[in-house]
């Protein structure tokens, strides 16, 4: 019989973390399991999110807890009523607020408990806060999936020992098919003799966009066809804006905004740049390389795991100014080069992060778990 499972994702827009269980659910998770994905609504009128619709998409039901405050304790009496009408056998969270109910859940049923961890973010106390205690929560999990090696290093010891890592994954059929007529040049008023270098990811401080447009600066010292596109929208877009202002980048740079289906996007960039002080798994940069574009990324988290230095991308250290300005200079001037880098960056992504792969592991480890949980039960 498939596993009934209770998954729990705080989110509006479709991440990381929510094209994650889309995917899954797409690439053979509705056909090994029965899922019942959780959202979070504050407005019982407005519950028709970018993220809800993919899942309802995809052929998952979607059920609503009504949350009226920050800490609202009450996610747990309305979860409960759920988790008895669907017979549900597993837990399973993405985010520290899903893993606070799971582990309260687990608590009060005894049902056992998968986390997901997809990454932390260090911007502010508050942050810093929550993932202090998203690490100490984890503790009560009975099982935990890393997006990478490098997450799962930063957990804690007990943590780390029932741990284990699943990488992301992309969908080349979903990307090559998203509005492929779309000219994001043409759209933008781009230069026709451009050399475009793009950075894709929210404006946040830990995507380190600052050090690209400081990069981006200097690099069109000796490559004034370079021309920057920055993808996505976030808390650091009116310091972003005013920076590039100060750097005289204004007529030579495009802020995008939030925007639905990126393949057009990396499709109009000759060169990526991932300049992040810290990844997970990023997806960023899987879809880059899918499509075939020659990557500038920081070491960090999970992207070692990702991009092969020198054969797949060019790997830097965060912060690294003018390091990034040699590499954009460089890359911009060597076509052969950009074209063997994305050649080879395309090749590793289509063999070694597939979503099928993907679910089939998440699939054998509810098995998993359920299996020692059953003989646990057996033992009692």
């Amino acid at each position: 019989m498939k596993a009934r499972v209770f998954i729990a994702l705080a989110t509006g827009i479709l991440g990381g973390p929510g094209k994650g269980l889309v995917q899954f659910l797409r690439f053979g998770g509705l056909e090994g399991c029965a899922p019942l994905v959780v959202d979070y609504s504050t407005d019982p009128e407005n519950t028709e999110t970018e993220y809800v619709r993919a899942v309802r998409a995809a052929g998952a039901p979607v059920a609503f807890l009504r949350q009226k405050r920050i800490l609202d304790c009450s996610l747990v009496d309305q979860a409960l009523p759920l988790l008895r009408e669907h017979k549900v056998d597993l837990l399973q969270s993405h985010g520290y607020k899903s893993h606070v109910l799971c582990a309260l859940l687990r608590r009060k049923t005894d049902l056992p408990w998968l986390a997901f961890v997809h990454g932390w973010t260090a911007e502010n106390f508050k942050i810093r806060c929550y993932t202090a205690l998203e690490h100490l929560i984890l503790l009560g999990a009975d099982q935990v999936v890393a997006v990478s090696a490098s997450l799962r290093s930063r957990l804690l010891s007990p943590v780390r020992a029932k741990c284990r890592v699943i990488p992301n994954a992309v969908d080349v059929g979903e990307l090559r098919g998203e509005t492929p007529d779309r000219d994001v040049r043409a759209e933008f008023d781009i230069p026709a003799q451009a050399l475009v270098a793009g950075v894709v990811g929210r404006l946040s401080p830990e995507k380190g966009q600052i050090h690209f447009l400081r990069a981006l600066a200097e690099a069109r010292r000796s490559e004034p066809r370079l021309y920057g596109l920055l993808v996505g929208d976030g808390q650091e877009r009116t310091l972003l804006e005013a920076e590039a202002r100060s750097l005289g980048l204004a007529g030579n740079l495009v802020f995008t905004g939030h925007v639905r289906g990126l393949a057009p996007f990396y499709r109009a960039m000759d060169i990526q740049v991932l300049p992040s002080h810290s990844e997970g798994m990023p997806n960023a940069a899987l879809e880059g390389m899918l499509l075939g574009r020659p990557l500038i990324a920081s070491k960090v988290g999970g992207v070692p795991e990702v991009v092969e230095d020198g054969h797949t991308g060019i790997l830097l250290s965060p912060g690294d100014e003018p390091a990034l300005a040699r590499a954009l200079s460089a890359l911009a001037g060597d076509p052969a080069r950009r074209a063997a880098l994305g050649a080879a960056g395309q090749k590793r992504a289509t063999k070694h992060f597939t979503p099928r792969a993907r679910a089939e592991r998440i699939l054998r480890l509810y098995d998993d778990i359920l299996e020692r949980h059953r003989r646990k039960g057996a033992d009692a």
